[in-house]
């Protein structure tokens, strides 16, 4: 049995392999001319790109055969909103020729509609991680390890808000003073760099979690996207 060739895609440090078939997926394409022309890649079989990986996985779906559109929620970047999700994707599309998915893209973006009922349908991202710290209390001493952590990121409805332990959550409208402020402002560092853009601070949950003598912290901050 005849083995497909193989390619590979590096976008941002990020592997992804390629089949000839998938190459060949909506052609002639930016990857048609690369690995099947009279370019170096065609004898490497590898290209490094500094696009956006987590795009480039959608990008990968559809090179599968894949449908990709409307977007889903678990693939859309933690830093981007649904419609700048779709018009990133649209913009990369076009950049690997993709003619295809680019028309899939406006189709979608022709839908006023649904546009505005995908972006409305969860409007806030929370941002969740946990760690230890054997330091103070105070979040702002201990930012920078949260910022280490692995972070996962979801979103929620306004009505999720109503339920614990975001109903409970501390907001910065209730932190004031010296330590108010600094306390917020490491919330803040903390959403901007993990998150990447400069979002409306909501609130946030940190608890403190016994675990074996050390402080383990759960740590949860809502955005307004």
């Amino acid at each position: 049995m005849e083995h497909d060739t193989s390619y590979t895609v590096t976008v941002r440090g990020r592997d992804f392999l390629l089949t000839k078939t998938q190459i060949e997926f909506d052609g002639p394409n930016y990857f048609t001319t690369c690995f099947l022309g009279d370019f170096k890649e065609a004898e490497t079989r590898h290209v490094k790109l500094s696009r956006d990986p987590d795009l480039f996985f959608i990008i990968w779906d559809y090179l599968c055969g894949y449908k990709v559109l409307p977007l889903s929620d678990r693939v859309i970047p933690a830093r981007m909103s649904p419609a700048l999700a779709l018009e990133n994707l649209k913009t990369d599309a076009a950049f690997y020729q993709l003619d295809g998915l680019v028309e899939q893209c406006n189709a979608l973006m022709a839908q006023p509609q649904e546009k505005v009922k995908d972006e409305t349908r969860n409007p806030y991202l929370v941002l969740g991680c946990g760690y230890t710290y054997h330091g103070g209390s105070q979040f702002d001493s201990h930012v920078g390890t949260a910022i280490k952590s692995s972070v996962w990121s979801v979103r929620v409805t306004k009505e999720r808000l109503t339920q614990e332990p975001f109903a409970s959550m501390d907001r910065p409208e209730s932190h004031m003073g010296f330590e108010g402020l600094r306390t917020i402002a490491a919330v803040q560092l903390f959403a901007r760099t993990v998150h990447q853009v400069e979002s409306e601070l909501v609130g946030w949950h940190l608890v403190t979690v016994p675990a074996y003598g050390t402080a383990y912290y759960r740590l949860m901050v809502v955005l307004a996207i």
